[in-house]
């Protein structure tokens, strides 16, 4: 039987239930769940949401932490035909009545530990049909998740959908003004992980791999189709073939026929990888992305941290106990796991590729992942939601091939131009421009920000940076970060990456104050390490003689915290709202 049901979503996990059923699809904690598990649950909440009425291209909002329940959730909505929303799980009531409304969900799965703001949100709530809740709740129109899955029907859903439809809607964080439903299809996921799978083979043959990372890659590539690959690295003239424009399209389109035919990937199933996203919450696009992947392959296994926040040492243990082959983590994730005092004291030897992401890691911080996760691959990868989400990565062996602020060469079409649009010579800096088959459909009702977004098929990301003498982007800035002082411009990251360097600071967010003389001045908002608080007077002699002069900040304030978003990014607007006064 080559097609289980018309619905893309329902017809490749009925197929991983079916002829992969006892691999495990999902660890949490003491919970083991095998894609035959998955794929029952999956179809009986599937059945029980069209059965109380939810229809082809229906938002439904979900809003849980990372466990079990948010990837039923998401791919039962899907199987019905649906468009799942996530919801940040840190929304006050305010913030889930925008999202909602903006979305027109018009169901709502929530976990009952955000019982209060979601309480609080539902009477202004109108277009909920249905609150659906892990326990029974308060709010009147409401079920409980249990129940909905048991008294669904265990047939395989058949609502069609197609390459073209909106898989998911992903809120962008709204750090300018509210956020934006950003569109993304299932063909731009499938677009996406074809072009990274064959850029990552062949840029493998770009970098010295050493005899046990190659073996590690060889484990990494069990994904389908993939793993001949890595053998081949070892000889000059598989190198040079693998390296070819003709090879690279060669193995896209393979990749992509694998991912979007389930049979096909089915000669995956022999060997089961085990991936981490500890500090990467589901409802962001980081993480998101993994759980279509998973659902192309079937052969992923996702090993989730059973706690609402980020726990060294459930990571360690989980690392040591599960043997994971790859971890992803946002830069402050990988901060807080290679600044653990206890990291020594685990067995983290199965980690084969470390990848980072969401933010810029610097070469400081690469250093120590190297330090305590020794002959791991480091993969630097950045993106943004509306390129669903990946544009470009890098592959680090060692520390001794470290760039500052490179992410690599692009796996898509890239330009860097002036504020008219124009393209400015390799080595100058300028806004960074996307094109692909994997841009997002629009932000969801607002064809005006989607058309301000957009360049002729070219989305204007925001970010400033270059293209260095290897081909590789240098992240220099976002663009709206840029402070004016004195006429000079000043990018906050430089300023911070020295200030990183000082002995006592844990962490700093540098911002631009009104200055009536010098139009902004610099100021340095500092989380210090913990028992220390240097002298601010201190902080700003440590800058001369590294920075310009008008680079340095004038202005020192110390802090308890800094405010973070949930994927560990700075919230610069938060902090100038909060210092920024003159």
């Amino acid at each position: 039987m080559d097609t289980l049901s018309p619905n893309i979503v329902s017809n490749a996990l009925n197929f991983h239930a079916m002829y992969n059923p006892d691999s495990e699809a999902i660890v949490y904690g003491q919970r083991r769940i095998t894609w035959k598990r998955l794929g029952e649950r999956v179809n009986r909440l599937a059945n029980a949401l069209i059965e109380a009425g939810v229809r082809k291209n229906d938002k439904v909002a979900l809003m849980f932490h990372n466990c079990p329940e948010f990837i039923e959730t998401n791919y039962a909505i899907q199987s019905a035909g649906a468009i799942p929303v996530p919801v940040n799980y840190r929304f006050t009531a305010n913030e889930i009545k925008y999202q909602l409304a903006n979305s027109d969900a018009s169901f709502f799965f929530f976990e009952s530990t955000f019982s209060e703001p979601v309480e609080k949100a539902a009477f202004d709530l109108p277009g909920i049909k249905l609150f659906i809740c892990d326990r029974e709740s308060g709010i009147k129109n409401s079920a409980t998740y249990g129940k909905m899955v048991e008294g669904g029907a265990a047939d395989i859903p058949q609502v069609p959908t197609v390459w073209e439809d909106v898989a998911v809607m992903i809120y962008t964080g709204g750090t300018t003004g509210f956020p934006k439903g950003v569109m993304l299809t299932y063909g731009g996921h499938a677009d996406m992980f074809s072009n990274l799978f064959a850029s990552i083979i062949n840029r493998t043959t770009e970098v010295n791999l050493k005899p046990e990372q190659l073996k590690g890659v060889g484990n990494i590539l069990t994904l389908p189709g993939t793993g001949m690959a890595a053998g081949l690295l070892q000889t000059r003239l598989a190198k040079k073939i693998l390296a070819s424009k003709k090879t690279y399209k060669a193995i896209q389109k393979a990749a992509h026929y694998l991912f979007t035919h389930p049979r096909a990937a089915r000669i995956g199933y022999k060997s089961t990888v085990k991936f981490m996203t500890p500090s990467l919450p589901f409802f962001h696009d980081a993480s998101y992305q993994v759980l279509m992947l998973a659902l192309f392959t079937g052969n992923l296994c996702q090993v989730i941290i059973d706690d609402l926040h980020f726990n060294e040492e459930k990571v360690l243990k989980a690392v040591e106990n599960e043997r994971p082959k790859l971890m992803a983590n946002v830069p402050t994730g990988w901060k807080r796991l290679v600044s653990s005092s206890d990291i020594d004291k685990y067995d983290k030897s199965s980690i084969i590729a470390a990848v980072t992401g969401a933010g810029v890691c610097t070469a400081d911080l690469k250093r120590k992942i190297f330090e305590k996760f020794p002959g791991v691959i480091l993969l630097d990868i950045m993106g943004q939601t509306e390129m669903t989400p990946i544009t470009t990565f890098r592959i680090d062996t060692g520390p001794e091939t470290l760039k500052n602020r490179s992410v690599g060469k692009s796996i898509l079409d890239v330009r860097v131009v002036d504020e008219n649009g124009n393209d400015l010579p390799r080595g100058e800096t300028g806004e960074l421009m996307y094109r692909s088959s994997w841009i997002m459909k629009g932000y969801y009702k607002d064809e005006k920000k989607t058309s301000d977004a957009m360049r002729g098929g070219w989305f204007l990301s925001g970010d400033l940076g270059y293209i260095d003498e290897d081909g590789e982007i240098r992240i220099v800035e976002r663009k709206k970060e840029c402070i004016n002082t004195g006429g000079e411009k000043v990018f906050p990251l430089e300023v911070e990456e020295v200030l990183h360097k000082h002995p006592d600071i844990d962490d700093v967010c540098v911002i631009g104050v009104p200055d009536e003389e010098w139009g902004n001045i610099l100021r340095a908002v500092v989380k210090p390490r913990p028992g220390k608080s240097p002298d601010p007077d201190s902080i700003t002699e440590f800058c001369r003689g590294k920075l310009a002069g008008y680079k340095i900040p004038r202005s020192i304030i110390l802090v308890d915290e800094l405010p973070l978003s949930p994927v560990g990014k700075m919230l610069r607007s938060k902090i100038r709202e909060l210092y920024g006064k003159p």
